[in-house]
């Protein structure tokens, strides 16, 4: 089973914004164009799941015809929740608050949010929910959150190791689930 991971587009919110689970609209026009997702896709999609937070969903939903896949909505693929600092810029997040998420964002969380620990607990339990379908190929519109931590697993890294992998808005993630072990996919 191969298991394709979506980036969702660029989202209209100044640089520099706290939104996880903010559930902002994509920037007008779509960045990167529908018509350049569909490109970089590859054929045979056989199942689409999306977040449900409209940044990903909107996507997904105007992928759904060309690909000729039913779109279902999963909610552990939502990004990491930032509770208190929820739309607000990072830079006026105080530090007192920040540090300690920073230092240990695996049991730390910020303010009324969660911990990387939750995000990858429901994020491993999607992928495994789709590792259990008839479906050969499967593309989830997602966010860099559990995108990264999907990596994180398939490469054998903690959590916190993927952090910091750089993905491009609208840029893909292959995995692939092979006798009972997630990997990257060649």
């Amino acid at each position: 089973m191969e298991l394709i991971l979506l980036r969702h587009p660029v989202v209209a919110a100044p640089a520099g914004t706290c939104y996880g689970q903010a559930d902002l609209p994509l920037r007008e026009p779509m960045e990167p164009p529908l018509a350049q997702v569909l490109q970089a896709l590859p054929a045979g999609i056989d199942a689409l799941w999306s977040s449900p937070l409209q940044r990903a969903r909107v996507l997904a939903e105007a992928l759904a015809p060309a690909l000729r896949c039913a779109l279902q909505i999963d909610a552990r693929w939502q990004e990491l929740h930032f509770g208190a600092w929820e739309g607000r810029p990072w830079s006026a997040i105080d530090r007192a608050e920040s540090d300690p998420w920073a230092a240990d964002p695996e049991q730390q969380a910020p303010p009324g949010g969660e911990t990387l620990a939750a995000l990858r607990a429901r994020t491993h339990a999607a992928m495994d929910a789709l590792a259990d379908l008839a479906a050969a190929r499967v593309l989830v519109v997602a966010h860099a959150g559990p995108i990264r931590v999907a990596l994180a697993r398939a490469r054998g890294q903690a959590a916190t190791e993927a952090l910091a992998q750089p993905l491009a808005f609208g840029g893909l993630t292959r995995l692939q689930h092979l006798g009972g072990q997630w990997s990257e996919a060649a």
